[in-house]
């Protein structure tokens, strides 16, 4: 009995294996047939395609496509119109360490590349290329020489290199012109500018303008009320119908309870300018930077949080994130840099008229800034921190004139320049019209939120 049962399985699974030979050759021999069927109909019907072609894709192949292909079967090539019968070849930065190696990626000999990243240096900055940029190249189909290169910068900006007579390759920059539209901005704040001109239905773009040109008359992050109101007109450009980017603001208004400050463009200097000709733009910022709150006033007699005494605040202590940037309230020199003390790390500029500014408790400095530096209004010189006798994050700014400490929020940096003469007849004769038509801006009031 054990010796049946043994080999009963056994004979089972040898007539098993007969069977599944048998419809194992079966398949073989349908799928041969379909295949000759297949290629007799490519032949005689699709023009003498082969099967090989049919099952051919270009996402198998990883290496770069010759040159001497053919422009159809070329990935990421075009042919141009029946005018050029140049080769075009198109590619990215995306994947690649660099322009060298994206042009070498779509087979651009290293000489060519070598001559075409020459050219464009001068007008190129490689500091500044993106994965997303894109180009486009277009060669000699006979001798694969480049004839004319296209790197986009964005969707107007390109800089495009071509031959010179001599058949020397010479770059230049190239933009799209958009069209512009005048239009009017009117609003009402209720909690912030920047939602208030989100219900005008303006982008950020214009906020930060609007900020930036008011920056020397207004504390953003201390003076607005609900209920102030702003007027603008403003370029707005547009490419193929869509809105692209904003223009210059031609003629803005701030109204509210810090004041009322106008401002108008003036083309023959490129800036703005007040109702009375007077340049916006003045020695002194009104902050130097974007802080949360103001934490500490400049006190004489303030009692220390660290010393647990009565000792003078000579500046203003602005709470900020650790890692907020700030910046040059005014051009100056850094006459100071480094550790002191209970100020932590401090810099110190000077200004023209006897008048220094410093600014403690940084968590560090910007980058090549040392003694003697010059720097310019706006300019980022260092980053908040906590360093020194500080009890958090902070900045503490404080300004002196001729060594005599002063209150920075009441420091009036006085008048912006006058234009000259005979700019200033013109400006004022045009400023009728441009007043009447920030005037006539609707700005819908809004109903005040209820207190908390």
């Amino acid at each position: 009995m054990a010796r049946l049962d043994y080999h009963a399985p056994r004979q089972r699974h040898r007539g098993a294996r007969r069977k599944s030979g048998w419809q194992g050759s079966m398949r073989l021999g349908a799928l041969f047939a379909i295949l000759v069927g297949v290629n007799i109909y490519v032949f005689f019907f699709r023009g003498g395609t082969s099967i090989h072609d049919l099952l051919k894709t270009s996402a198998l192949s990883k290496k770069p496509v010759p040159l001497n292909q053919a422009p159809a079967a070329r990935k990421g090539s075009r042919r141009s119109d029946p005018k050029d019968d140049s080769l075009i070849v198109t590619g990215s930065l995306k994947g690649h360490l660099g322009l060298s190696s994206a042009l070498e990626a779509v087979s651009i000999d290293k000489a060519q590349v070598a001559e075409l990243i020459g050219a464009l240096r001068s007008e190129l900055d490689m500091r500044s290329l993106r994965p997303s940029h894109k180009f486009e190249i277009r060669l000699d189909p006979r001798t694969k020489r480049i004839r004319r290169f296209i790197y986009r910068v964005s969707p107007i900006r390109s800089v495009v290199a071509s031959r010179d007579a001599k058949g020397t390759l010479r770059a230049r920059r190239a933009e799209i012109e958009l069209d512009t539209k005048v239009e009017h901005v009117g609003g009402q704040i209720t909690s912030s500018l920047q939602s208030a001109m989100a219900q005008a239905g303006e982008g950020h773009g214009l906020v930060a303008r609007f900020v930036d040109l008011f920056s020397w008359d207004v504390n953003w992050y201390s003076d607005p009320r609900e209920g102030d109101e702003f007027r603008i007109v403003v370029e707005k450009k547009y490419k193929d119908g869509r809105f692209y980017r904003y223009g210059h603001i031609l003629a803005a208004e701030y109204r509210g309870k810090v004041g009322r400050f106008q401002a108008y463009y003036h083309r023959e200097r490129g800036g703005h300018f007040t109702p009375e000709g007077r340049a916006i733009s003045r020695e002194f910022l009104k902050m130097p930077l974007n802080f949360r709150r103001i934490s500490s006033k400049f006190n004489l007699r303030r009692f220390h949080p660290v010393l647990h005494r009565t000792k003078g605040h000579f500046g203003v202590d602005y709470a900020a994130a650790r890692g907020t940037p700030v910046w040059a309230v005014a051009d100056g020199t850094v006459t100071r840099i480094g550790r002191f003390g209970g100020a932590g790390k401090m810099i110190r500029l000077q200004h023209s008229k006897g008048r220094t500014t410093v600014y403690m408790h940084l968590s560090r400095f910007a980058r090549k800034l040392k003694r003697s530096s010059r720097v310019k209004q706006r300019q980022v010189i260092g980053f908040v921190g906590s360093t020194g006798m500080a009890t958090g994050p902070h900045l503490h700014y404080g300004i002196m004139i001729n060594g005599r400490h002063v209150d920075p929020l009441r420091y009036n940096a006085g008048k912006g320049a006058l234009l000259p003469r005979q700019e200033r007849v013109r400006f004022l004769d045009d400023l009728p019209r441009r007043m009447a038509a920030l005037e006539g801006i609707e700005v819908r009031r809004q109903k005040p939120t209820a207190s908390r």
